[in-house]
């Protein structure tokens, strides 16, 4: 039987917080007798905070909680202040790290700190979310940076010991999508099949938990191409987890109408043959301001042992992507018809 571990129970970010916040303050030298592999532990996850090498000396650390309601901060040998956005599935809302580091930068105005935003992630999210971040001059520290500090030392400690298993398990959810049956009932294993896709995809995509009246989905989207007097056509893969996943076409910025949903399917589906794929209808047309297309048959393909085959799944995305540019092409060029 596996021990109780009170991060997989207590999964809020603020017992996240609170382990940060005590791993940093382990960082302060006069711990160093207390547990020496916990302090060495400490000041090398600092020092990746900082950005620094192990020549940069740390004697002090101060770090607290909600201060101005940043999650954690710390003061490092009152040389450096770190702010620290702490996530584990959430994502950045309502301009709070503009705000946080216009918070920091007047406090400190007058002081000889230099100040470090970092944004925290234990969890998984988009890369192109996180490029967003980036752009916002935050440093980001991901799970598997995290865990390369954590596992470096054998540190005895419980509440540290029950953190690591809480990130590895994490981090092996998130590793086991080559399995097609954990991509369609663990969430972090399709998370991490659509980071793997956005690794592969050589265009801009994008992934996100989507909520809707039928319980909502985990979907990915790309590539989007306008059709004249259609609208936009783009790829978007559906995990509603119970009720399955699909690989399916989407419209939007058009003029909803079931019967041009109709009309396009027809005319899609003699091109979609051409590059080796079969689209079909949804189990039901809705109108809206963006509608489900059509959902291509057999889409997932998965080898005798239940991997997914994704060399063959990404050949399955060009040739989709094949299929909508010619559509739209043959759409945009004055005189030619379907």
């Amino acid at each position: 039987m596996r021990k109780p571990n009170i991060f997989r129970i207590a999964t809020k970010e603020l017992s996240q917080d609170g382990f940060f916040t005590w791993l940093l303050q382990w960082g302060d030298d006069k711990l160093n007798h207390v547990n020496p592999e916990l302090n060495k532990t400490a000041k090398e996850f600092i020092l990746l905070l900082l950005n620094q090498d192990d020549k940069f000396q740390i004697s002090q650390v101060k770090a607290g909680r909600q201060w101005n309601n940043i999650d954690i901060w710390a003061e490092v040998n009152d040389e450096y202040f770190i702010v620290i956005e702490d996530k584990t599935n959430t994502k950045e809302h309502s301009k709070q790290l503009d705000r946080y580091k216009e918070i920091a930068s007047k406090h400190y105005k007058d002081k000889p700190h230099k100040l470090i935003f970092i944004y925290l992630k234990t969890g998984n999210e988009s890369k192109s979310s996180l490029e967003k971040i980036a752009k916002k001059e935050y440093t980001i520290i991901d799970r598997n940076s995290i865990l390369k500090v954590l596992t470096r030392h054998d540190v005895k400690n419980e509440i540290f010991q029950d953190f690591l298993d809480y990130l590895n398990h994490i981090e092996t959810q998130t590793k086991s999508f080559s399995y097609f049956n954990n991509i369609v009932t663990k969430w972090s294993a399709c998370e991490g099949f659509y980071s793997e896709l956005q690794e592969r995809i050589y265009e801009w995509t994008d992934w996100d938990y989507v909520p809707n009246q039928t319980g909502g989905f985990l979907g990915f989207w790309y590539h989007w191409n306008k059709a004249n007097e259609i609208g936009e056509i783009y790829i978007q893969i559906e995990n509603s987890f119970e009720r399955g996943i699909k690989l399916v076409l989407k419209i939007g910025n058009w003029k909803p109408s079931t019967e041009m949903l109709y009309k396009i399917l027809k005319e899609f589906k003699s091109i979609a043959n051409n590059n080796g794929i079969e689209l079909i209808k949804p189990d039901k047309y809705r109108a809206g301001a963006t509608s489900t297309l059509s959902v291509v048959k057999n889409a997932f393909p998965v080898d005798d042992d239940g991997k997914i085959e994704i060399d063959k799944f990404i050949k399955t995305l060009n040739s989709l992507e094949k299929t909508i540019d010619q559509y739209c092409e043959i759409k945009n060029t004055a005189g030619n018809k379907l």
